[in-house]
């Protein structure tokens, strides 16, 4: 009996495909990390500073 195991890329890929289906999410935060790893720049610095920009938006539009 042959099991087909998934690679961890092909995990990743599925997780990230999936993220923006859930419903409890920020849509803009899962639009930025997807974001991210579809542009093979998902890092630690990267999402650290994507996040950074979504706040600051956030503050921003709650501003005006």
């Amino acid at each position: 009996m042959k099991t087909n195991i998934k690679s961890g890329k092909e995990i990743l890929d599925d997780f990230f495909f999936d993220l923006p289906t859930n419903d409890s999410l920020d849509l803009n935060t899962v639009a930025a990390i997807v974001t991210l790893y579809n542009d093979g720049k998902f890092s630690d610095k990267n999402l650290s500073n994507a996040l950074v920009e979504l706040r600051e938006a956030e503050l921003n539009d709650e501003n005006k």
